[in-house]
Protein backbone atom coordinates (compact mmCIF):
# COMPACT_ATOMS: atom_id res chain seq x y z
CA UNK A 1 0.00 0.00 0.00
CA UNK A 2 2.87 2.34 0.87
CA UNK A 3 4.48 1.77 -2.52
CA UNK A 4 1.15 2.35 -4.23
CA UNK A 5 0.74 5.73 -2.47
CA UNK A 6 4.31 6.73 -3.27
CA UNK A 7 3.92 5.88 -6.96
CA UNK A 8 0.55 7.65 -7.13
CA UNK A 9 2.00 10.78 -5.48
CA UNK A 10 4.96 10.75 -7.89
CA UNK A 11 2.74 10.41 -10.94
CA UNK A 12 0.44 13.15 -9.63
CA UNK A 13 3.33 15.57 -9.15
CA UNK A 14 4.81 14.79 -12.59
CA UNK A 15 1.46 15.24 -14.33
CA UNK A 16 0.31 18.47 -12.68
CA UNK A 17 3.62 20.21 -12.19
CA UNK A 18 4.49 20.07 -15.89
CA UNK A 19 7.52 17.84 -15.76
CA UNK A 20 7.68 17.71 -19.56
CA UNK A 21 7.09 21.43 -20.05
CA UNK A 22 10.08 23.56 -20.95
CA UNK A 23 11.10 25.97 -18.23
CA UNK A 24 9.80 29.48 -18.76
CA UNK A 25 12.35 31.92 -20.16
CA UNK A 26 13.11 34.60 -17.61
CA UNK A 27 12.27 38.12 -18.71
CA UNK A 28 15.56 39.94 -19.12
CA UNK A 29 15.95 42.86 -16.78
CA UNK A 30 17.27 46.05 -18.36
CA UNK A 31 20.90 46.52 -17.60
CA UNK A 32 21.85 49.72 -15.80
CA UNK A 33 23.57 50.90 -18.98
CA UNK A 34 20.50 50.53 -21.24
CA UNK A 35 18.06 51.83 -18.64
CA UNK A 36 20.25 54.89 -18.04
CA UNK A 37 20.71 55.44 -21.77
CA UNK A 38 16.96 55.41 -22.45
CA UNK A 39 16.13 57.61 -19.48
CA UNK A 40 18.82 60.16 -20.24
CA UNK A 41 17.62 61.02 -23.78
CA UNK A 42 15.93 64.41 -24.05
CA UNK A 43 12.38 64.43 -25.36
CA UNK A 44 11.44 66.33 -28.49
CA UNK A 45 10.91 69.97 -27.59
CA UNK A 46 13.49 70.04 -24.81
CA UNK A 47 16.95 71.60 -24.87
CA UNK A 48 20.08 69.88 -26.16
CA UNK A 49 23.62 70.38 -27.31
CA UNK A 50 24.16 67.26 -29.49
CA UNK A 51 22.09 64.82 -31.55
CA UNK A 52 23.08 61.98 -29.22
CA UNK A 53 21.19 63.70 -26.38
CA UNK A 54 17.84 63.65 -28.21
CA UNK A 55 15.37 60.78 -28.39
CA UNK A 56 14.56 62.05 -31.91
CA UNK A 57 18.27 61.95 -32.85
CA UNK A 58 18.17 65.58 -33.99
CA UNK A 59 19.39 68.60 -32.01
CA UNK A 60 18.83 71.96 -33.68
CA UNK A 61 20.78 75.06 -32.58
CA UNK A 62 20.22 78.63 -33.71
CA UNK A 63 23.44 78.80 -35.75
CA UNK A 64 22.04 76.02 -37.98
CA UNK A 65 19.32 78.41 -39.22
CA UNK A 66 21.15 81.70 -39.66
CA UNK A 67 19.88 84.35 -40.57
CA UNK A 68 16.40 83.30 -39.34
CA UNK A 69 18.07 83.00 -35.95
CA UNK A 70 21.13 85.11 -35.33
CA UNK A 71 23.49 83.56 -32.77
CA UNK A 72 24.73 87.06 -31.91
CA UNK A 73 21.39 88.02 -30.34
CA UNK A 74 19.95 84.67 -29.26
CA UNK A 75 21.23 81.29 -28.19
CA UNK A 76 18.64 78.57 -28.65
CA UNK A 77 18.47 74.81 -29.01
CA UNK A 78 15.84 72.13 -29.21
CA UNK A 79 15.45 68.41 -29.81
CA UNK A 80 13.30 68.43 -32.92
CA UNK A 81 12.24 66.49 -36.00
CA UNK A 82 12.56 66.96 -39.73
CA UNK A 83 9.71 68.41 -41.80
CA UNK A 84 8.91 68.71 -45.51
CA UNK A 85 9.95 72.22 -46.49
CA UNK A 86 9.55 75.96 -45.95
CA UNK A 87 5.76 75.87 -46.39
CA UNK A 88 5.13 72.59 -44.52
CA UNK A 89 4.23 74.09 -41.13
CA UNK A 90 1.21 71.88 -40.29
CA UNK A 91 3.19 68.81 -39.06
CA UNK A 92 5.32 71.06 -36.85
CA UNK A 93 2.24 72.74 -35.38
CA UNK A 94 0.66 69.35 -34.69
CA UNK A 95 3.89 68.19 -33.05
CA UNK A 96 4.05 71.36 -30.94
CA UNK A 97 0.40 70.94 -29.90
CA UNK A 98 1.07 67.30 -28.95
CA UNK A 99 3.93 68.57 -26.78
CA UNK A 100 1.66 71.17 -25.13
CA UNK A 101 3.70 74.10 -26.46
CA UNK A 102 2.46 77.47 -25.20
CA UNK A 103 2.35 78.88 -28.75
CA UNK A 104 1.85 75.74 -30.88
CA UNK A 105 0.57 77.72 -33.89
CA UNK A 106 3.91 79.53 -34.06
CA UNK A 107 5.83 76.33 -34.82
CA UNK A 108 7.19 76.35 -38.35
CA UNK A 109 9.30 74.37 -40.76
CA UNK A 110 12.62 76.15 -41.32
CA UNK A 111 15.82 75.41 -43.24
CA UNK A 112 18.85 74.31 -41.26
CA UNK A 113 22.43 73.68 -42.39
CA UNK A 114 24.52 70.86 -41.07
CA UNK A 115 21.98 70.10 -38.40
CA UNK A 116 23.17 66.50 -37.97
CA UNK A 117 26.40 66.11 -36.00
CA UNK A 118 27.80 63.51 -38.40
CA UNK A 119 26.68 65.10 -41.69
CA UNK A 120 28.42 67.67 -43.92
CA UNK A 121 27.77 71.24 -42.83
CA UNK A 122 26.55 72.59 -46.18
CA UNK A 123 23.61 70.24 -46.65
CA UNK A 124 20.19 71.81 -46.01
CA UNK A 125 17.52 70.00 -44.01
CA UNK A 126 14.14 71.28 -42.94
CA UNK A 127 13.37 71.02 -39.24
CA UNK A 128 10.50 71.93 -36.96
CA UNK A 129 11.25 75.19 -35.20
CA UNK A 130 9.84 74.44 -31.77
CA UNK A 131 11.61 77.40 -30.16
CA UNK A 132 9.12 79.75 -31.83
CA UNK A 133 6.35 77.66 -30.22
CA UNK A 134 7.87 78.11 -26.76
CA UNK A 135 9.78 74.83 -26.47
CA UNK A 136 13.48 74.10 -26.20
CA UNK A 137 16.02 76.37 -24.53
CA UNK A 138 16.45 80.07 -25.25
CA UNK A 139 19.11 82.40 -23.83
CA UNK A 140 19.25 86.00 -24.99
CA UNK A 141 22.76 87.23 -25.65
CA UNK A 142 23.65 90.32 -23.63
Amino acid sequence: MRNFLAVTASLFSLTFLGCNAAPAEPTPEPTPETAEQTQSLNATGTGCSADSECASGLCWVEADSYPLYNPYWIRADSCTEECGGPTDHAPCRILAADLNAPAANSARCIPARGVYDDYPYDDIFYVCDLVAAGLGTVHWVE
